[in-house]
């Protein structure tokens, strides 16, 4: 699982690119996810994974080529597996936790076409809360009563923890993998992008105000739901997204090759 990856690796993805234009657009925003995800800080070298469902199958998706930097992948280096994990395009060499992580969802929760896994590394020591992650702030609202949990199991190497996974998502819009990191889901890219974005902001303010050492307030469940319900008139990534990818564009927009 560790194969280098050469010069003409990295270009000979490009002849198995989309077979339609709704495809090469879903390829577009992956790529654009893990550009931004390295821009914003929250990439972990070669590891973790963001994967979106190919239009028109019902549990196909694509992901990046294990071994790429988040800055390396483009739209038209992306591989193509199915739910059993066989490679349709591209090299046969597949980060195995995050098939088996990402078929959890694009298997049981197909309505969620993007899917976002990541160590982000000031949010890690929340997820190792016992009694889960407190919210503290109005940014945290948006995700309020949209939060599930799921134990550490090692590496998920093991088809079996699919099930779990699943069902621990349920209908929630991200998933605290206990002592281990972040998955959001979305069916579009900007969704899945600001679920993980908030997510990560939920998790910062928790570490950060619970070291200050002071009193917080909690403030009350009411409070929380109509705030909840407030956010409701601006669905996440409706107005973000088309900014973030012109930002993406402005550091390299070599990612839509």
């Amino acid at each position: 699982m560790n194969k280098e990856l050469s010069t003409e690796d990295f270009k000979s993805a490009a002849g198995r690119a989309a077979t339609s234009s709704e495809e090469w657009e879903v390829r577009v925003d992956l790529a654009a996810m893990f550009r931004l995800t390295h821009i914003m800080g929250w990439d972990d070298t070669v590891w973790n994974h963001i994967t979106a469902r190919v239009p028109g199958t019902d549990h196909t998706f694509l992901m990046h080529r294990f071994g790429l930097l988040y800055e390396e992948v483009t739209a038209s280096n992306l591989i193509k597996v199915d739910e059993e994990g066989n490679v349709l395009e591209g090299p046969p060499d597949v980060n195995t936790a995050g098939f088996v992580i990402h078929s959890a969802v694009h298997k049981h929760h197909p309505e969620n076409r993007f899917v976002f896994h990541a160590h982000p590394p000031g949010a890690l020591a929340a997820t190792a809360f016992r009694h889960g992650i407190p919210l503290w702030v109005q940014d945290s609202a948006m995700l309020y009563g949209k939060v599930g949990y799921h134990d550490w199991e090692g590496l998920s190497v093991d088809l079996d923890e699919r099930h779990r996974i699943a069902s621990n998502l349920g209908d929630n819009r991200v998933l605290i993998m206990k002592n281990h990191g972040l998955l959001t889901v979305g069916q579009t890219a900007g969704e899945a992008f600001m679920h993980m974005y908030y997510a990560i902001r939920m998790c910062e303010v928790a570490v950060q105000a619970q070291a200050s050492g002071l009193e917080l307030e909690p403030s009350t469940p009411e409070l929380w739901e109509t705030s909840a319900r407030q956010y409701a008139a601006f669905p996440p990534g409706k107005y973000e997204w088309p900014a973030l990818k012109r930002r993406a564009d402005r550091h390299d927009p070599g990612y839509r090759n």
